[in-house]
């Protein structure tokens, strides 16, 4: 017999929003199951009409099991595909200082460092359970180091709207699916104009979200930001992805 071969083990980007994965598994089976006991009803002559009742529970349970199974796909595989289009199309030196915040897992973090050779790429978050499924400094950093990035990574604790980095520190700024977390608008708008204060001039900034991207488009005019693009959509969950990028001007 030959000697079975273990494949390596793979980073894990983890669930994004598990609990409205959950929530809407958990309608879509029960709207099935009682469209079965309608059909079981009616058939046995139980409950004559319930037969009527049992197609919208099917539609109803169909539909969500749908969407929960969109976001599976897109937090397994649909987010990958987006992050490294994004990253592609920086025109990277490899000598990049770069912030990812609300970096999760690590996705965009783990992506954009792979393109440095002597830069650094730092990850800052709050490590919230409920936006990402096993979200943790740990988890991170299991992943960082499956892809051998240790010496280029950097993880710290921080919250977006007070971002501990001195201003005109980064070359590039990347955020993906964690602004909108973010509740109340000023807090938002607070953590775009922080991701612009700490981008040096002339760097670049991408940020992906599934809401309020037209929120931060304004916020990046109002800092007289250039070449702002609002990209999309990628529909990769129930709530269509959009892409935002921008540069911060050089001074004259």
């Amino acid at each position: 017999m030959g000697t079975q071969i273990t494949p390596p083990p793979r980073p894990n980007y983890g669930m994004d929003a598990p609990k409205v994965v959950s929530l809407f598994f958990t309608i879509g089976m029960s709207r099935l199951i009682l469209g079965v006991v309608g059909i079981l009803l009616s058939s046995s002559g139980i409950i004559p009409w319930a037969r009527f009742a049992a197609v919208p529970c099917f539609a109803v349970g169909v539909t969500f099991l749908v969407q929960a199974g969109v976001m599976v796909w897109g937090s397994r595989f649909g987010k990958l595909s987006l992050r490294d289009k994004v990253i592609l199309s920086i025109p990277w030196r490899g000598d990049e200082v770069l912030l990812d915040v609300g970096c999760g897992h690590g996705l965009m973090l783990i992506g954009a460092a792979k393109q440095l050779r002597t830069g650094k790429a730092i990850g800052i978050d709050l490590w919230q359970a409920e936006d990402q499924a096993g979200n943790s400094r740990e988890a991170t950093w299991q992943n960082v180091e499956l892809e051998n990035l240790n010496p280029r990574v950097e993880l710290r604790d921080g919250d977006a709207r007070r971002l501990p980095f001195d201003t005109n520190q980064f070359d590039i700024v990347l955020s993906s699916w964690a602004l909108h977390n973010i509740y109340d608008q000023a807090g938002r708008n607070m953590a775009v104009r922080e991701i612009v204060r700490v981008l040096k001039p002339g760097g670049r900034l991408a940020i992906i979200d599934i809401r309020h991207t037209s929120e931060y488009a304004r916020v990046l005019e109002e800092n007289r930001m250039a070449d702002i693009r609002r990209l999309g959509p990628d529909f990769l969950f129930v709530i269509p992805t959009f892409t935002l990028t921008a540069t911060k001007p050089k001074a004259r």
